[in-house]
């Protein structure tokens, strides 16, 4: 603002010049030069000197040229102003009428001193008087090249120079108005401004001036109006202000390409201006939309006096950024960009650069209630700063941030040269997503989940360095303390020193809080810097990994990692030490580390170890079996040499009482391919643990014998290794050796041979939790196989040895690829037993004690795979009725359900075919079969079902059998019980001892010679001897049963030969094998036959089979012999019968016709008395009619006599003659009812009626 006074006050000088030059056209040409002085003089109120040449014409047009002229002269003796040539062009006619019109003049290098004195005034106005003839002089044309004026200050003592002073001026008059065009420098700001001014108000003296300053090195002008005064030899300028920012052109363009109209800021508002100060009462800055602009408001002083010192103040409302056209930058997608804080501080610097730092003291303070961007606020924004040299002191500054965010600073911002802030800073977020989302654009999931965020630090803060002393970090419940510093100078690696304590660091949220700092090459940069670190807190975090109590000191940089001290004391429950250095550990790795790990159980450890490294199958199974390695405390020694750094490493110690050593060695580190050996052992006295931490999953059922476990391995490069895994115990040894794969993808496929021996198989099979039927009793075993294991599948050829003397060969294939293991091949065994079968579903088949079928609740199934077998075998025991000879079948199953399918053989000497299943749902057996037998003999059959003492039947025959059953039973006893089902079985050539159909000819014979009653005891002995003497053949006979509750029925069964018919049922309970049976014997009677009687026999069986007891039933033969001992005594009997009943009919007949003559008696004197009854009634009523009938009549009489009497005196009182009287009847009764005409009354009686007279 000064140099636009300066401009002014040049202005001034340069029409005092005016005047000057045009005093020769009032003085007298012959003495031009002294005249042209002592007049110049006069009228500038300075001395005049014209040091050069002078030239002077008058045709075409008055010309005049000076060289080398001064004005007055300073303290030092120097001119107050000096031009170097001045000359002029003047019209001629003006002159006549008094008027001077010049049409060109030229000032070159004119050279001018101002001094402002200590009181505030300017020299120039001391000493002398003007006398400028203001009003007779017209400048067309005034062109001034390069000028100088210097400003002497005496008040502040600063002096300013005004320099390349180029105008184009005119003016009406020397008085006004002036039209000034030009450019010049102040103290090297170089601009441009435009000068119009009136002639000078005769009341107040004021000059009305308006003057336009266009900076060339700043993007705005300036609009001044207002007038010019001199006061007590002081210049005020006062008036109006516009200041508006300009746009610069490539701005505008992109503006207009996405839509949006520019509009520049302006400031509008009131000025004082005076050679001490330069005061703005009241401003008004407006962004935005003109039509609804944003506003700021506030005062500005600005003192060059004696005591120098500026004051700025800026109150504005809540700014919308899209009402002033200052959206956030967007991506091609419209998506926000998203910028670091790193970023938006070097952008804020750079603008706070480019704002004029006064050189004289003062303060400028900043008040915002919000700025709104989009969906961005930033509220409660304030600013006090004071100018401080080469940048500003921050007294304060305060704003509240998205994401709850307070931010406050104080200290020294250095802007020139290496910008730098030194002081006091605190960041505060209370919602730190918020406030990640407005940096960024997006929010980490750890910062997501902190509540609270923010630091307090005495910081020292350049380019090069980064200082934090007395840090407070807060992250989440979490706050350090100590000092963070980093430094980084052109061409060298940074150096960064942390060294914090507190309760807890969450390394995600660390990493993320830094990215918000540094951008996104926070993380990808850290590890190109030296560090040097120190830690120490009660809980580290890093995604889901926690450890606790670390303490840690290390260095690191791109080449070297040394860690001095490393203690964690619970990382996942492992307390983990380690020490070790690291070097040139991105090319060729050496060093050494020693590690110890202990961990009461290392499971939790195992999970968070395969939950963050590469999957690998040996991991998982380690992490399934974690708890075997409970108690571990392990000692390791890692090596790294060599150019492609081979590895070594010793581990021993103890895990869950098992002595662990391995010694593990390696050409280069993984994943980098190379060759490896492995030694590794594992020794325990209870073989159950080795069993667990080898990966089997055993039952914790304790061994009585220690073992040892050893694996060899020794591949090249990352081929299968040559394998070698022993485990040898007190009586049982195994030994598998071939090749194996143990990359991730291929985990342990490759071929082994291996061999079993041991003497009691059975506790390693209970151990690794696989149960077999009727175990206990010890299970030996020789075994030889070879396997071929692929990709979760193994085969398993040339299977031979024994179980238990059960020889055993075939194959076998495993498939575990989805979820269950699946068995299939084909087995040859010498014994297959059904029951040992079922008690892998059921449980136990019989009761040991008692040797009948268990009842004890079925128990839950044992594991089986799925199953899906060959079966051969020279024997097969289904537990009935013998064994099945040369058997063979197909076994499939699961846990719960065993099927035998296409089960064929030899059984009871015919050919057997068949299915069974049995299968295990919630501890409830259910079976289903299916059984065809043919040609088979009953004679087998009765013998297979003789036990010891009992002789079977010598029953002899052929039979075909077919039966389907299923049965369901929480017992054994119960599922047998419960068999339901049907079947047939058709019988051929049978014949049965002891059983004579042709009893009934002998008999009769014996039973005419019987004397007396014929009773049973007399008789049974005849028929039994007689049915005893002889045997029976039966024709072919076809007997269909069913099956219910497991009992066997057979109903209606009819059988026979000549002699007789057979008739009879049957039923056989399975679980008990009581029988019940009753044959009925019916014989051809022929001429000997009797209605009503048969001679039929019943044969009872009842018992256990084969032998059931047999009983006799003679009750209908016995009858029928009876019924012909007393034919002919029941034909007299029947005779004597005719007669009484003939007799017995007569007495009925004589007693009905006597009880008939007493009814009828009975019947007519009934009568007589209901006639007599009735004629009483009548007579009874007759009388009381009568007597009614008086009654009425009396009645009536004596109301007509009363009539007739009012009649005769009312005819006494009046003069007509009375009315013609009714004559009475000719017998002179009174009518009993009423009449009409002649028509006599009517005696109405109901005497047939009961109740109605």
């Amino acid at each position: 603002m000064l140099g636009r006074i300066l401009v002014a006050l040049g202005g001034l000088l340069v029409a005092a010049l005016f005047a000057a030059l045009l005093a020769p056209f009032f003085v007298d040409w012959t003495n031009f030069r002294s005249d042209f002085e002592d007049q110049a003089s006069r009228i500038l109120g300075k001395k005049v000197t014209v040091h050069g040449a002078v030239e002077a014409r008058i045709l075409p047009f008055p010309s005049v040229t000076l060289h080398d002229v001064t004005v007055g002269s300073d303290r030092d003796g120097a001119p107050l102003v000096s031009v170097a040539r001045f000359s002029m062009d003047a019209e001629l006619a003006p002159f006549l009428s008094g008027e001077a019109r010049i049409f060109d003049m030229r000032i070159e290098e004119p050279k001018a001193r101002i001094r402002l004195l200590s009181d505030g005034t300017l020299d120039w106005a001391r000493g002398s008087t003007a006398d400028i003839p203001a009003r007779t002089v017209v400048l067309e044309r005034v062109h001034v090249s390069d000028g100088v004026v210097e400003f002497i200050d005496e008040q502040s003592g600063r002096t300013r120079i005004v320099s390349g002073f180029d105008a184009d001026m005119s003016a009406r008059s020397l008085a006004g108005p002036w039209t000034v065009d030009g450019q010049a420098s102040v103290d090297g700001e170089a601009g441009r401004f435009h000068l119009a001014s009136l002639q000078p108000d005769p009341r107040s003296g004021a000059v009305p001036l308006n003057i336009r300053l266009l900076p060339d090195t700043r993007p705005f002008e300036i609009d001044l109006s207002g007038g010019l005064t001199l006061s007590g030899g002081k210049p005020l300028y006062k008036g109006s202000f516009l200041a508006s920012w300009l746009i610069a052109e490539g701005e505008a363009a992109e503006q207009q390409a996405s839509g949006a109209k520019p509009v520049a800021p302006k400031v509008k508002g009131e000025f004082e201006l005076t050679n001490e100060r330069v005061r703005v009462p009241s401003y008004r800055l407006e962004l935005g939309d003109a039509a609804n602009p944003y506003a700021v408001t506030g005062e500005a002083t600005l003192d060059t006096g004696a005591r120098p010192e500026f004051l700025l103040t800026a109150d504005g409302q809540q700014i919308d950024m899209s009402r002033i056209g200052e959206e956030a930058p967007s991506g091609k997608t419209s998506r926000r960009v998203a910028i670091s804080i790193r970023e938006r501080i070097e952008r804020l610097i750079a603008i706070a650069a480019r704002i004029p730092i006064p050189s004289v003291p003062g303060k400028a303070s900043l008040a915002l209630p919000a700025i709104v961007a989009g969906d961005t606020v930033l509220r409660d924004i304030r600013l006090d700063i004071r100018p401080a040299g080469t940048g500003w002191t921050v007294e304060r500054a305060l704003a509240t941030l998205p994401g709850r965010t307070q931010v406050e600073a104080g200290g020294t911002l250095d802007l020139k040269g290496q910008p730098s802030f030194r002081g006091d800073l605190l960041v505060a977020s209370t919602q730190p997503s918020g406030l990640a989302a407005w940096i960024t654009g997006d929010v980490d999931p750890a910062i997501r989940e902190m509540k609270t965020a923010g630091f307090s630090a005495k910081v020292d803060l350049t380019r090069e360095l980064q200082r934090f002393e007395r840090l407070e970090l807060a992250m989440g419940v979490g706050i350090l303390n100590g000092r963070v510093e980093r430094e980084s100078r052109d061409g060298t690696a940074p150096n960064l020193s942390v060294d914090l304590t507190g309760n807890e660091i969450d390394l995600n949220a660390m990493r993320a809080l830094a990215t918000l700092v540094a951008g996104d090459e926070a993380g990808v940069n850290l590890f190109a810097q030296r560090i040097a670190g120190r830690l120490k807190v009660e809980r580290l975090a890093a995604a889901d990994i926690v450890a606790k109590n670390v303490d840690t000191v290390f260095t690191a940089d791109g080449e070297t990692m040394a860690v001095e001290r490393l203690q964690i004391g619970d990382l996942a429950g492992a307390k983990i030490t380690a020490t070790g250095k690291i070097e040139s550990a991105l090319s060729a790795p050496t060093g050494e580390a020693d590690l110890t790990f202990a961990a009461a159980d290392p499971g939790p450890f195992l999970t968070m170890l395969k939950a963050h490294v590469s999957a690998h199958p040996a991991l998982d199974a380690l992490v399934r079996n974690a708890s075997w390695y409970a108690g571990t405390d392990i000692k390791a020694h890692v090596a790294l040499s060599g150019p492609d750094a081979a590895m070594s490493v010793k581990l021993s110690g103890v895990a869950n009482g098992s002595r662990v050593h391995l010694d593990y060695g390696r050409e280069t580190i993984p994943p980098r391919p190379g060759a490896m050996t492995l030694d590794a052992s594992l020794e325990n006295a209870d073989a159950q643990v080795l069993f667990g931490q080898a990966g089997l999953e055993p039952l914790p059922i304790p061994s009585s014998e220690p073992g040892r476990l050893s694996v060899s391995l020794n591949a090249e490069a990352d081929e299968p290794a040559d394998t070698v895994v022993t485990f040898s115990g007190t009586e049982t040894s195994l030994t598998a050796k071939g090749r194996l794969d143990f990359r991730a993808g291929s985990f342990l496929q490759g071929n082994l041979q291996a061999s079993l021996r041991s003497g009691d198989i059975e506790p390693y099979l209970m151990i690794a939790g696989i149960g077999l039927p009727q175990s206990g009793a010890g299970l030996p075993v020789t075994l030889s196989a070879d396997a071929e294991i692929g990709d979760a599948t193994a085969k398993i050829d040339t299977i031979e040895g024994a179980f238990a003397g059960n020889a055993v060969r075939g194959t076998f294939s495993l498939d575990w690829k989805e979820p269950g293991l699946r068995v299939g091949g084909a087995l040859e065994l010498d014994t297959v037993d059904l029951a040992w079968l079922a008690e892998a579903v059921a449980g136990p088949v019989t009761d040991p004690a008692t040797g009948d079928l268990s009842s004890a609740s079925v128990v839950a199934p044992m594991t089986v795979p799925d199953l899906d077998l060959s079966l051969r075998s020279s024997t097969f025991w289904p537990g009935v009725l013998g064994k099945v000879s040369d058997f063979s079948g197909h076994l499939t199953g699961r846990t719960g359900e065993l099927v035998l399918e296409d089960a064929a053989g030899t059984w009871l000497a015919g050919d057997l075919k068949g299915r069974i299943s049995l299968s295990n749902a919630e501890k409830t057996a259910f079976l289903q079969s299916r059984l065809t037998l043919e040609h088979g003999d009953l004679a087998a059959v009765f013998a297979g079902a003789a036990s010891d003492g009992v002789t079977p039947p010598q029953i002899t025959g052929r039979f075909d059998l077919t039966a389907v059953a299923e049965a369901t039973g929480g017992t054994v006893a119960d599922l047998v019980s419960s068999i339901n089902g049907s079947g047939e079985i058709r019988l051929s050539d049978v014949v049965v001892p002891h059983f004579d159909l042709g009893y009934l000819p002998p008999l009769l014979a014996a039973a005419d010679l019987i004397e007396g009653e014929v009773d049973e005891s007399k008789v049974r002995p005849l028929v039994e001897n007689l049915v005893s003497e002889k045997g029976a053949s039966l024709e072919a006979l076809a007997i269909p049963f069913n099956i219910g509750d497991g009992v066997v029925r057979a109903q209606n069964v009819v059988a026979g030969n000549a002699l007789a018919r057979l008739g009879g049922d049957a039923k056989v309970d399975l679980q008990s094998g009581e029988t019940e049976a009753v044959v009925t014997v019916s014989p051809e009677v022929g001429a000997d036959a009797l209605a009503g009687a048969a001679p039929d026999i019943r044969i009872r069986l009842s018992g256990r089979l084969p032998a059931p007891e047999r009983s006799l039933d003679v009750t209908d033969v016995t009858n029928y012999l009876s019924m012909r001992a007393f034919e002919r005594e029941r034909r007299r009997v029947e005779t004597l019968q005719s007669n009484v009943l003939e007799k017995q009919r007569l007495r009925r007949e004589v007693a009905l016709y006597k009880f008939r003559a007493v009814e009828r008696e009975k019947a007519e004197a009934a009568e007589r008395v209901r006639l007599e009854e009735e004629a009483r009634r009548r007579a009874e009523a007759d009388a009381l009619a009568r007597k009614a009938a008086e009654e009425e009549a009396a009645r009536r009489a004596a109301e007509e006599e009363a009539a007739r009497q009012r009649a005769i005196e009312q005819g006494e009182q009046t003069t007509q003659p009375p009315a013609e009287e009714t004559a009475p009847p000719a017998d002179g009764t009174t009518p009993s009812g009423p009449t009409t005409g002649g028509t006599p009354p009517v005696n109405l009686q109901f005497e047939d009626l009961p109740g109605v007279n």
